[in-house]
């Protein structure tokens, strides 16, 4: 890397910045390209975009403010994402090359948040400790925001610089066998997002049935349909068998919602299912949940959540409508 640029990181020099949005907090570059492929690719359904990533909410956030920071990325007036130029030329290298690393050594010094860190970038001798202090000083973060920030440049530099397990033992590009997984894995972010936009389309009944007909296809017997005005909550009842041979009552409500499900929703399930007596409920949406929906399930031993690509991933295993190809990839199977 240039080492002209190099630049004084003292704390005499430094220019306080004062968000803490104004440092990344997202330790691996191969997922901010993989984001910025997703968007280019139109996946925008939160659930296969998470998925996706492999990531929750939170960190999601992570990768999305890191794409802004790096300008790969920027945000439009209804909280969309849309590709810049850098974007563009950031997909145009091939994935772990020589000229990728370049490239996104440009981007990130060029980063007017990141400006002041040129030096580490180019190589400089300092400890995390150190980076830590430094990046606390000009920011005003605490420490173990700093640090955790610090962090994600060292991880950074290590891949701009062709160092760490990234390097992929001396070879200048991610072997192929790499990209088509990474390939494979938007075709089927999309495809699963395809198939949600379909859900959301047919009619109610009939999106019932297909969940009545997923449960059967998962093992589950005495399957009676509830849903409609007056459901109480439950959609269908159906029973699973334990491995003693007793049937456990499953209660499962389906929430067709584009956006998060809320603690609300999980609370009022939490009343359905002990007034019907169930021992265990499954609560599907074709979006996702809320943290605090997540955390409210989680006081409930007997509530499993299942999100939008959960969703698509069960149909896949059962053969309704989808299944994988040989490579992993999804596929047609049949009419539905």
């Amino acid at each position: 890397m240039p080492k002209s640029r190099k630049q004084n990181l003292s704390n005499d020099n430094a220019t306080r910045l004062y968000t803490t949005a104004d440092i990344p907090q997202a330790n691996k570059l191969s997922n901010i390209r993989q984001l910025v492929a997703a968007v280019k690719d139109g996946i925008t359904n939160p659930s296969p975009l998470l998925q996706l990533l492999d990531v929750d909410e939170r960190h999601f956030a992570y990768y999305r403010q890191a794409a802004i920071i790096l300008g790969v990325l920027r945000k439009r007036s209804d909280n969309s994402l849309k590709l810049t130029e850098k974007g563009s030329t950031l997909l145009s290298t091939a994935e772990g090359s020589k000229e990728e690393r370049a490239y996104l050594y440009e981007i990130i010094i060029s980063a007017p948040s990141l400006k002041a860190f040129t030096s580490f970038f180019d190589g400089e001798n300092i400890s995390l400790d150190e980076l830590t202090h430094r990046m606390g000083v000009m920011t005003g973060l605490s420490h173990s925001t700093a640090i955790r920030r610090a962090q994600t440049l060292v991880q950074w530099r290590k891949y701009i610089l062709g160092e760490g397990p990234q390097k992929n033992k001396g070879l200048e590009i991610t072997p192929i066998t790499d990209q088509l997984k990474t390939t494979i894995a938007r075709h089927n972010a999309l495809t699963k997002q395809k198939y949600l936009e379909w859900l959301y389309k047919i009619d109610p009944t009939e999106f019932e049935k297909l969940i009545g007909r997923l449960i059967r296809e998962m093992g589950y017997i005495d399957i009676e349909e509830i849903g409609g005005p007056g459901d109480l909550g439950v959609d269908l009842f159906a029973s699973l068998m334990h491995k003693w041979g007793r049937p456990i009552k499953t209660a499962i409500q389906v929430k067709r919602y584009s956006k998060p499900v809320g603690r609300k929703i999980v609370h009022e399930f939490i009343g359905a299912i002990s007034q019907h007596k169930c021992s265990q409920a499954l609560l599907i949406t074709t979006s996702t949940f809320t943290q605090d929906a997540k955390d409210a399930a989680g006081s409930d031993s007997r509530i499993q959540l299942v999100n939008g690509a959960e969703l698509v991933d069960h149909l896949i295993e059962n053969g309704i409508g989808l299944r994988l190809g040989e490579m992993g990839e999804i596929i047609p199977s049949e009419s539905l």
